[in-house]
């Protein structure tokens, strides 16, 4: 049996459609699972158990044309999938799904894209993205589990031994308690302001054995070097610097993650990480909370929120509250009180 995930949205949401390539596992063991993603979260979902081949669709970038969406089309189609899954809503999914020409083609009922699957359910409103993604499969016949699966990304040991070189080279011990912090975010409202961070992490350095790291691509190399402009005490700035398939071994290392909205918060907590999750313009009732980690919301009562369903580059009535009136104070205690359920050395690999 040969099936077909496509997700070519973010890189959260990418990411959460792990236990659904882990669920197809258990349903169909002897199933090959492909997915089609775009080339920059390809990287996330090379080499993860379950997922035999990924095909990359640049979808805004090099293939945005038409021909090269063809092309797409017929590569899925020579593949000759028995079923294709497409958590992702969008015309353009549709149009790859219905190129694929599968006899059973599944997705999320909508009047726009009905036409291009042969079963949809309806996306259930509340609930989390994976407990979404996994009603999927209900279209199948099968059982709604009361759980979803853990998500989890495998790290491999070539990734862990280079990150903790990179670590070693830049003062940090295997003694050392690490915090790691996500400032970037796609959406510019998602974004605490970096003279926040920089708060924190001087607020932190009164820990003992307590170091910083920054963490995000390379697009985020200004906010990178504003909170560096801002803070008084040394931090491992990693912004930029870790290909997107080897991050996941960087914050394994992390004993908390403090995060925006955004993408790698997900990474985080796949390899099992607590994280304080600063929500502003979106909230965890959207579906896209830290999954299966123990983790603390950090955000403002405003009746103005969520005020968009991804975090607008602006706030809508300029004043943007949300996340000017998440203090330094607050994320700290959060940070403190994940730190104190650490468990002791050598209890977490046991």
């Amino acid at each position: 049996m040969r099936i077909l995930i496509v997700q070519t949205a973010f890189l959260g949401d990418v990411v959460l459609t792990l236990p659904l390539v882990e669920m197809l596992q258990q349903h169909f063991p002897e199933a090959q699972v492909d997915m089609v993603a775009v080339p920059a979260h390809a990287a996330v979902l090379q080499q993860q158990p379950g997922i035999n081949t990924v095909i990359p669709y640049d979808k805004r970038g090099k293939q945005r044309g038409i021909g090269d969406f063809a092309a797409v089309g017929r590569q899925i189609r020579a593949r000759r999938y028995d079923l294709v899954l497409a958590p992702h809503r969008s015309l353009r999914t549709a149009l790859l799904v219905a190129c694929s020409g599968s006899p059973q083609r599944i997705g999320f009922s909508h009047w726009l894209t009905r036409w291009a699957y042969t079963a949809t359910v309806p996306r259930p409103v509340k609930g989390h993205e994976i407990e979404r993604s996994l009603h999927l499969l209900t279209a199948l016949g099968l059982p709604v589990l009361p759980s979803a699966p853990r998500l989890k990304l495998c790290v491999s040991t070539v990734a862990r031994q280079r990150a903790a070189e990179y670590f070693i080279r830049g003062g940090i011990g295997s003694e050392d308690v690490v915090v790691g912090l996500i400032p970037g975010s796609q959406w510019g409202t998602k974004r605490w302001p970096a003279e926040r961070f920089a708060a924190l992490i001087d607020h932190l350095a009164g820990m003992p054995s307590l170091r910083c790291a920054l963490f995000g691509g390379l697009q985020d190399r200004p906010i990178a070097e504003a909170i560096l402009a801002r803070c008084t005490v040394p931090v491992l700035d990693l912004i930029g610097q870790t290909p997107l398939q080897e991050l996941s071994a960087y914050l394994e290392r992390c004993a908390v993650v403090v995060s925006n909205d955004t993408g790698p918060m997900h990474i985080a907590a796949a390899v099992g990480r607590p994280i304080v999750a600063l929500f502003g313009p979106t909230t965890p009732d959207m579906g896209f909370a830290p999954y299966g980690v123990p983790w603390e919301e950090v955000s403002v009562a405003l009746a103005c929120r969520p005020c968009h369903a991804h975090g607008p580059q602006r706030c809508p009535l300029s004043h943007w509250r949300c996340m000017m009136e998440l203090s330094v104070e607050h994320v700290a205690a959060s940070v403190q009180r994940l730190l104190s359920q650490m468990p002791v050395a050598g209890e977490e690999r046991a």
